[in-house]
């Protein structure tokens, strides 16, 4: 394993707040294609965009992982009923339900946040873990916990290698993609667990396909004003997740979407993350 480089130029800090769920899907392929064109552009790996990004959901949303099946996994006609928002996400992993909760993307290089899967989540855990210990929270990294996952419809069922759990609840769970060198990693940290909300909307898998029915998926996680015992809002929770990264990858610029990002933007909500093609199919196609 080549160990990251350090950064050269300052990475870029974008809060972009609260949006639908395909428009922020869709700003996070904007920023893994800023990273990925530039290298393959051949342009120099430690000067490859390098963004941290934070935001939230309105309406609420489920995003699906990117080969979960929708008709298997999730009740559809109950997210219409009670107005939440079904995508599905680039990257891996399973279902989330996002509503009351601080959602972070990474997209960088795989020169500054590690050529291993392994190695850049430890990386970015690191980093958000810093953050939370501002707000006065002991995060513990969690170690992979078998083969559970696979059988799991929802992502806070369980932990994964370097996710941040605190007493043994996960409150940030995150999934990962990597295309020609670049990376994006994308995760929620809960302010209060919705799981089991999230259990009502998800079809629980048949007998011997894990342990949905046998677990509630609110023994798994827990939001931050819980562990503190008040509320944490979105904007504390935003300058103290800052802050902690900035211990971890240095300081950030503080930079908007700008014109040509927003259009692009546009672009790949209308092509694919609004497009019932892209949410329900189960074969997404190539890679944007």
């Amino acid at each position: 394993m080549n160990p990251p480089q350090a950064k050269i130029k300052p990475g870029r800090f974008l809060d972009t707040g609260a949006a639908r769920g395909a428009w922020n899907m869709a700003v996070d392929e904007v920023l893994l294609d800023n990273c990925r064109s530039h290298l393959a552009s051949g342009g120099p790996p430690g000067e490859a965009p390098f963004t941290f990004r934070l935001y939230a959901w309105s309406p609420a949303a489920l995003t699906l992982g990117r080969n979960q099946s929708a008709r298997r996994d999730v009740f559809i006609e109950r997210l219409s009923r009670e107005g939440i928002d079904l995508c599905r996400r680039l990257t891996g992993g399973r279902a989330v339900l996002h509503d009351r909760e601080i959602t972070y993307s990474v997209a960088g290089s795989e020169a500054l946040l590690g050529d291993t899967i392994e190695e850049s989540y430890r990386r970015i855990s690191e980093g958000l873990a810093a953050g939370l210990g501002r707000l006065g929270i002991s995060a513990e990294f969690a170690p992979p916990s078998g083969g559970a996952y696979a059988s799991q419809p929802s992502c806070f069922a369980t932990t994964s290698v370097w996710e941040i759990s605190i007493g043994g609840r996960k409150v940030a769970g995150s999934a990962q993609c990597r295309e020609g060198g670049a990376i994006l990693q994308h995760g929620s940290i809960l302010l209060d667990s919705p799981e089991d909300r999230l259990a009502s909307l998800l079809r629980a898998r048949a007998s011997g396909e894990g342990q949905a029915r046998e677990t509630s998926q609110a023994d798994h996680a827990a939001g931050l004003c819980e562990v503190l015992g008040r509320e944490v809002g979105y904007r504390e929770a935003a300058l103290a997740l800052r802050g902690g990264m900035e211990e971890t990858f240095g300081p950030f610029l503080e930079e908007p979407l700008t014109g040509e990002e927003a259009e692009r933007a546009r672009e790949a909500e209308r092509r694919r993350y609004a497009t019932p093609a892209w949410t329900m199919g189960r074969e997404t196609g190539p890679a944007p």
